[in-house]
């Protein structure tokens, strides 16, 4: 799989397109976080994501934690836990993101 090939879809301040499903409620992502843009805080009651660093640099909070985040990085977000980025950057944040226990809306925005 090529990710130029793939069907992306844009949402604002990133970016996002569906790479391999493995059953119906677990698959992968790639997000891409625009320069300069922030992905605000957030939650999920359901799912789980393990979000791998494929390249670029950025700010990334998971719970109560805040990391640089950086290619090769590694990092698991557990259900209800708050979760965001800030991409400071002038080139774009790429993660590959592991989906599991996926539900549609699952989604909660922090103001």
């Amino acid at each position: 799989m090529r990710l130029e090939s793939l069907k992306w879809e844009d949402r604002g301040v990133y970016r996002v397109a569906k790479g391999f499903e493995l059953s119906n409620d677990c698959f992968t992502q790639i997000v891409e976080v625009k320069p300069k843009k922030e992905v605000k805080k957030h939650y999920h009651e359901k799912q789980t994501e393990i979000f791998v660093i494929l390249g670029g640099e950025a700010i990334m909070g998971i719970g109560d934690k805040v990391y640089s985040a950086k290619t090769g990085d590694v990092f698991i977000c557990r259900p209800k836990e708050r979760h965001w980025v800030k991409n400071y950057s002038n080139e774009p944040f790429r993660i590959l993101v592991f989906k599991y226990n996926y539900a549609e809306n699952d989604i909660f925005w922090e103001e």
